[in-house]
């Protein structure tokens, strides 16, 4: 379908995409903006929030609010059909990946560790996804979709049944800002001149930021002052991990969404205005974990280190997404949990599933949900 007039469309506005349309509606000259959340009173409300918090800066910015239920596929069909966005942002989830750290630490701890991280929590990230995904197929339109919601495994598993979104956000690439940051420090150059090449997951990003561990499992990493390689400067590489929450610490939770938005607006603006700039991003192309990326029009295209190929780069993930509760994404798109995984949502949650499926995903994060509220009120914690 050819379009008049370009658009941005973001599905979600909770925490994050609020942030994302924040940024975004700040932006001068930006093409028109599209909303749409389920909850019809909030997105009006961010609607207006967004259109008089600009109008400070001298913007007037053109916002459309529309309701979404993507439960109704094909009514989201109809609605992608008509607005037509040049790029669509998912926001959307069933659950936010911070929600688990509200317990109790020790309690945190028994549930959320090597093996058992955010994988098993996949069906949260990948039902609401599925169904926008689906959707934008039977709509017929032309369009780009930048995945908010654990896209180092939602995008490959939407991948093998034909439906991957373009790429991710956040997740590795949040690790880059803390890498050039303790780089600076450390070497004493300006941050503006530090280069980063890596191959990480989700899961390193969890470890690497909060407690600077996880320097055992595999990666790549090179970091660059200007052209020069300076990796051997930095010393011990686990000693350098371990650096990096002491000097780039950041709000936790809910309270750090603002860089997670940093890196969902670059990556938006990098396709929409064709850049062809270098970053990096998880989810690329389908593949598992995080990768350097060149965002286009042509999408995101993988842009590898000289040296590596990419047998050996999805190794490094493949085997890293492990310990973040991820056994293997089949040929059908399913999600097998490591036995850790399974074990431990069993014994504490009262959960039996060993594959999460895209069809049944919805179901599968209701129960989750549902059983999870009812843990977190145990430990006196309500969701």
């Amino acid at each position: 379908m050819s379009r008049e007039l370009e658009k941005i469309m973001l599905i979600g506005i909770g925490e994050l995409g609020g942030i994302v349309l924040e940024y975004m509606c700040r932006i001068p000259g930006i093409c028109e903006i599209v909303i749409a959340d389920s909850n019809a009173d909030w997105g009006l409300r961010k609607t207006n929030s967004a259109i008089e918090g600009a109008s400070y800066m001298g913007l007037y910015p053109n916002i459309q609010f529309h309701h979404i239920d993507l439960l109704n596929i094909e009514k989201t069909a109809e609605l992608l059909k008509k607005t037509n966005p040049t790029i669509i942002c998912n926001g959307t989830t069933l659950q936010s990946w911070w929600v688990v750290n509200e317990l109790p630490p020790e309690v945190n701890a028994k549930i959320y560790k090597d093996r058992c991280a955010i994988g098993p929590w996949t069906a949260m990230h990948l039902a609401l996804s599925a169904k926008l995904m689906k959707a934008v197929k039977i709509s017929g339109i032309d369009t780009y979709v930048v995945n908010t919601s654990y896209p180092d495994v939602t995008n490959p598993s939407l991948d093998r049944i034909g439906l991957a979104p373009t790429v991710g956000i956040g997740n590795m690439d949040l690790a880059v800002p803390y890498i050039q940051k303790a780089t600076s420090e450390l070497l004493k150059v300006p941050i503006r001149n530090i280069g980063v090449e890596l191959i990480a997951h989700h899961y390193h990003a969890y470890y690497w930021c909060r407690y600077g561990t996880g320097s055992e499992v595999p990666f790549y990493l090179r970091v660059y002052m200007g052209k020069e390689d300076v990796t051997n400067q930095l010393g011990d590489m686990k000693q350098f991990i371990a650096e990096l929450p002491k000097r780039g610490m950041r709000p936790a939770g809910r309270h750090g969404q603002f860089v997670v938005a940093g890196s969902c607006l670059k990556n938006i603006m990098g396709i929409f205005n064709d850049t062809g700039e270098i970053t990096h991003a998880p989810g690329p192309q389908g593949l598992e974990g995080g990768y350097p990326v060149r965002l286009s029009r042509k999408g995101a295209e993988v842009v590898l280190p000289k040296g590596v190929t990419l047998k050996q780069a999805r190794e490094y993930n493949l085997e890293a997404q492990q310990y973040d509760g991820v056994q293997e994404i089949k040929a059908n798109g399913d999600v097998i949990v490591t036995d850790e995984a399974y074990y431990t949502f069993k014994e504490m949650l009262n959960i039996d599933c060993k594959v999460i499926t895209i069809e049944d995903s919805y179901e599968q994060a209701m129960e989750l949900r549902k059983k999870f509220h009812e843990f977190a009120r145990k430990h006196g914690v309500n969701i």
